[in-house]
């Protein structure tokens, strides 16, 4: 069964005094935090299921990204300074981390911000 899992903006405000936002934490701990949140339900991120990948940055920017992207398999779609990137594929640490850092580069190389990354949670 598959239900909506993921990706988040903030993490939780650990007593901080201010916020703590996404961009404070690195991607690697981001996604391990995705894969936590999938354990919790019973999924241990092996089985390929719908993934999304999001990317903010100017407008003018994500032409680009689209193009590349087509290319690695993905399918691309975007609306003002946002873009979403689409693909089926498993999200257990040794599939993710290529795909993970491959969505960094991208995002430097196209001055775009990575905004990271949500699946759906798949339990048998």
């Amino acid at each position: 069964m598959a239900t909506p899992c993921g990706g988040y903006a903030r993490a939780k405000n650990q007593g901080s005094p201010r916020p703590v936002h996404a961009s404070d934490i690195s991607h690697d701990e981001r996604d391990a935090m995705v894969r936590a949140a999938l354990a919790e339900q019973g999924d241990s991120g092996v089985t390929p299921r719908h993934t999304l990948f999001f990317f903010l940055g100017d407008e003018d920017a994500h032409g680009d990204l689209c193009e590349v992207a087509r290319r690695a398999g993905f399918i691309a779609r975007g609306e003002g300074d946002m873009t979403i990137l689409e693909t089926t594929m498993a999200v257990d640490a040794a599939s993710f981390a290529p795909v993970s850092a491959m969505m960094q580069t991208w995002a430097a190389a196209f001055q775009l911000e990575y905004d990271g990354w949500e699946c759906a949670v798949v339990t048998h």
